[in-house]
């Protein structure tokens, strides 16, 4: 696919963008905040999977507090933006799928996972949180005579978005449970901004054709001048809503922006990259800041294993 067929399959989005749209200040916690927040998780998460992660050893680094719990288990939060990442210290190769179970069954015990830590209970006024997409990670291998062994599942991942009045938080997936067989959680992922209640201004929403042009830009001058073929698609099309930095990231307001991820092909190698561009006239978030990680053209190898269903 060419960049024109590429920027005519992402003018085909059909997209709900409002005239304007609040410019949202966030909730800055305190280290001790988010600290009792990760005390309140843990007590949750081991009710959850029936486990003790009640005690560990605490150790509080300068970016994160990071907790060693019993049998490998972890837990870590990140102090810029208020991340919790708990994984339950399983081997990669436990715990797989005797057999491939439905996609509801997956979905249905994903879902059970977030209703149980009571995620939804603690969302501000206006917010939700929503199943978003289903991935599973599966393992296969071929002999000798080069006969392949039929897929193992290893891992399913239940995907869930924020969304403020309806618009999602777009960016890293505000939740996402990683679950072994029988039920088992493996690890579970949360990165939710919350907005304070004050509304810093109000902007006006610029129409998608705009952030098109800057896309189609952009491409351009990153893969015009490829040497081999080069192909593009469109993952999701393109897509509006508030953005949330990376988990590494402090950020104090929500502005809305466009976003697109494109799947690149050249010679042997796959890649995702995320391209985002502002819905606003004015830029309220550090999208391309230099010696920074960029959302801008960011780049990541797609795995191998990893199937959305």
């Amino acid at each position: 696919m060419d960049i024109n067929a590429l920027m005519e399959s992402l003018a085909s989005s059909r997209l709900d963008v409002p005239a304007e749209l609040g410019i949202l200040e966030l909730r800055r916690a305190s280290i001790d905040e988010l600290q009792r927040r990760l005390r309140k998780f843990l007590k949750a998460g081991g009710e959850a999977c029936d486990r003790n992660l009640d005690r560990g050893q605490w150790t509080t680094h300068e970016d994160r507090t990071l907790v060693r719990l019993p049998q490998g288990a972890h837990a870590v939060v990140y102090h810029a933006s208020g991340a919790v990442k708990l994984a339950a210290g399983l081997a990669p190769m436990e715990w797989m799928f005797k057999e491939i179970e439905s996609r509801e069954t997956l979905t249905g015990r994903a879902e059970g996972f977030v209703k149980s830590l009571g995620l939804h209970d603690n969302l501000g006024r206006g917010e939700t949180l929503a199943f978003e997409r289903l991935w599973q990670i599966k393992a296969s291998a071929a002999d000798r005579s080069g006969k392949a062994i039929a897929p193992v599942l290893c891992r399913a991942v239940g995907a869930f978005r924020q969304h403020i009045d309806g618009v999602p938080v777009l960016g890293p997936a505000s939740v996402a449970v990683q679950i072994a067989a029988e039920g088992v959680l493996d690890s579970l992922s949360l990165l939710m901004r919350s907005p304070s209640g004050e509304v810093f201004e109000k902007a006006k929403v610029l129409h998608p054709e705009r952030a098109l042009r800057q896309i189609g830009q952009q491409l351009a001058a990153r893969f015009g001048q490829a040497k081999g073929e080069v192909s593009l698609e469109s993952r999701d099309g393109l897509r509006f809503g508030y953005l949330s930095l990376p988990k590494r990231k402090s950020q104090r307001l929500l502005a809305p922006v466009y976003m697109a991820t494109i799947e690149v092909a050249h010679a042997l190698e796959r890649q995702a990259f995320v391209m985002v561009v502002p819905a606003t006239e004015k830029s309220y978030l550090p999208l391309d800041l230099p010696g920074a990680e960029s959302l801008i053209g960011q780049t990541g190898k797609l795995g191998a294993r990893r199937r959305c269903c």
